[in-house]
């Protein structure tokens, strides 16, 4: 199993959720997270992992360390995007802004 596969098992268990319920609230099949779990899916989308990651309730940037896209030492992106006044914000307020961006962005949908 691969790290990323673990990590999403892990959570998936601790939340007591089924494979088939995950990939419901993530809105993908229930064969991909098969194949994640059991590291049969080399490479993941970003737009799969930040699925996965909201419906088990963990962050984005978790996930992406988890399947190797980023590392601990990593800054986050809106750090990275050098968003004016952002030097100051925790890891969780940086988090609660990208998911408003995220939301920002759903109700364009």
């Amino acid at each position: 199993m691969s790290d990323l596969g673990k990590f999403i098992a892990e959570h998936r268990e601790a939340k007591k959720l089924s494979r088939r319920k995950l990939a419901e609230l993530a809105n993908i099949s229930h064969t991909e997270i098969h194949r994640l779990e059991n590291g049969e899916r080399k490479n993941p989308s970003p737009p799969v992992l930040k699925a996965i990651a909201n419906a088990l309730g963990v962050t984005y940037d978790e996930i992406m360390k988890a399947a190797g896209y980023m590392d601990s030492t990593s800054p986050s992106p809106v750090i990275a995007a050098r968003i004016p006044g952002t030097e100051d914000l925790t890891d969780d307020e940086i988090e609660e802004v990208r998911n408003f961006i995220d939301f920002l962005r759903a109700k364009r949908k």
